[in-house]
């Protein structure tokens, strides 16, 4: 990969750190939100599309855990993105956080369900870039275990 382009992708990586880090911050001050106010925002932004409401009694049974485990799971990927450890699992999982999300909230909605799809995707490729190489962790710890460990599940191999 060109070094211009890792260094590129590497500031958006921590740009994208830095706004899922201030996402579960402002989500764990926002005690409307953490109390009650989970199926609400949902509502708000159009609630679940098709199909995806059969699990909305779960939610209403474990909102609060649910609103505190999307942000201490927002946290940790903005952390983990920061840091650019273990990039290829953390953006599979904040793909699949912003993903839920999407359906969870943009019924009716195609534009706001299309951005939120776009979205998971480009945090996809940024796994499958293997981003974390540069000004990462991810760089360190290639150079102490085997690639395919470090860079599990979206490569096997670090980019030459």
């Amino acid at each position: 990969m060109n070094p211009t382009l890792a260094r590129v992708l590497a500031v958006v990586r921590i740009l994208i750190g830095v706004g899922f880090v201030w996402l579960g911050v402002s989500l764990l001050m926002n005690h409307n939100f953490l109390y009650g106010g989970l199926l609400e925002h949902l509502a708000a932004t159009g609630g679940p599309v098709r199909g995806y409401w059969r699990i909305f009694p779960y939610i209403e049974r474990y909102e609060t855990t649910l609103a505190y485990f999307y942000a201490a799971a927002s946290i940790c990927a903005g952390v983990f993105f920061v840091t650019g450890t273990l990039i290829s699992l953390t953006s599979l999982g904040a793909s699949a956080l912003v993903l839920n999300y999407a359906l969870a909230s943009s019924s009716g909605n195609w534009p706001r369900f299309l951005t939120l799809l776009a979205a998971a995707g480009v945090l996809l490729l940024l796994g499958r870039l293997a981003v974390g190489l540069t000004w990462g962790v991810d760089g360190w710890l290639i150079e102490r275990f085997k690639d395919w460990l470090v860079l599990f599940p979206l490569r096997r191999k670090a980019p030459m």
